[in-house]
């Protein structure tokens, strides 16, 4: 395969407009492919790459994920080649592998307080300081749980595009191509003026040790631990906070198309068949509110539903409220007043 890799990467960085991590991930899925071809003796064609797939996934038992990131790459390789008025053609017929949807198991609002109020503590890496490395690793954590947004796109974050004082960030190139505001609130604000504190406009808001590039391997390893010492035993990672993030805001507002919004999905299926999970008590629940059925709920019930309802908004743990909800023998009782 006679194919430069630096002009192969400014290719996906140039045309394709890719990521970072991504470019880093098809650049070293390029370099296996091209050193495969060469220990076979053997060029780019539809019967090579056949064979090269179905060693990866018969003989190296990788999983479908995995081998679709080969054939992702197969594919911008092709797209290079036709730019560069190189031979095509070997990946035609060549279709990704079904996607096999792992379980997920969303925080609850509780195991999410949880991890954010969770430190770690970390020694000196190859000479350079890690003190403040907690501090920068649980700031992006909190900002991803309290907005919903994608890993990368927090990652690309730079300064300018982040607007403290009206609580919203612009996020542009998403993995949809639209451009669209993040919302934010609360205590993350002043951890946002002191991560920006020092930084000119065009740089990251998130770095690593390094003052770098967050990498999603180093920060999931991380995410691991914070959430093993918060006690947490469901399989924690960055992206789960976005699954997480989105069935609480359906919870609470019961509005996929807001839901949909919010997390920068075009398609409300997609949010509706991956990120929403939720469990059968609260649909059951969630159906007795068609005034069909509401008739046939009794008038308890239907109390005790409001109270859980208000109790969801966490007033009695808000200093600003003096909050009473007490359920008697024919009734709810509620007095919420402000300090």
């Amino acid at each position: 395969m006679q194919i430069d890799q630096q002009d192969f990467i400014q290719y996906l960085t140039i045309k394709k407009k890719l990521y970072p991590n991504s470019i880093r991930t098809y650049s070293g899925r390029f370099l296996i492919i091209k050193k495969w071809l060469l220990l076979n003796n053997t060029e780019l064609s539809k019967q090579s790459v056949e064979n090269f797939l179905y060693e990866k996934k018969d003989k190296e038992k990788l999983s479908n994920a995995t081998v679709n990131t080969y054939i992702q790459t197969l594919n911008h390789i092709e797209g290079y080649c036709k730019d560069r008025g190189l031979p095509t053609g070997f990946m035609d017929g060549t279709e990704s592998l079904p996607k096999t949807q792992p379980e997920i198991n969303p925080l609850t609002p509780e195991e999410t307080e949880r991890l954010l109020n969770t430190h770690l503590d970390y020694k000196n890496r190859n000479g350079v300081s890690c003190n403040d490395l907690d501090f920068k690793n649980l700031t992006f954590t909190n900002f991803l749980a309290i907005t919903g947004c994608r890993f990368e796109e927090a990652a690309s974050l730079r300064v300018k595009r982040l607007d403290i004082e009206n609580e919203r960030a612009f996020i542009i190139n998403t993995k949809n191509k639209h451009n669209r505001f993040i919302f934010f609130k609360g205590s993350i604000k002043q951890l946002l003026e002191k991560i920006i504190k020092g930084k000119n406009d065009e740089d990251l808001v998130f770095t690593n040790s390094k003052n770098q590039h967050i990498h999603p391997g180093d920060f999931n390893n991380d995410l691991r631990l914070r959430a093993k010492k918060a006690g947490i035993t469901k399989r924690v990672h960055a992206h789960l906070l976005r699954h997480s993030y989105a069935t609480q805001l359906y919870k609470s507002t019961h509005d996929i198309t807001l839901v949909a919004t919010v997390l920068g999905h075009r398609d409300i299926k997609t949010t509706n068949d991956t990120y929403v999970h939720l469990d059968t008590e609260f649909l059951q629940k969630a159906i007795q509110r068609h005034p069909l059925l509401r008739k046939y709920i009794e008038p308890k019930d239907i109390l005790k539903d409001i109270k859980l309802s208000i109790d969801s908004f966490k007033i009695d743990d808000d200093e600003r409220f003096s909050y009473n909800a007490t359920m008697t023998n024919n009734g709810l009782e509620v007095k919420i007043v402000t300090k």
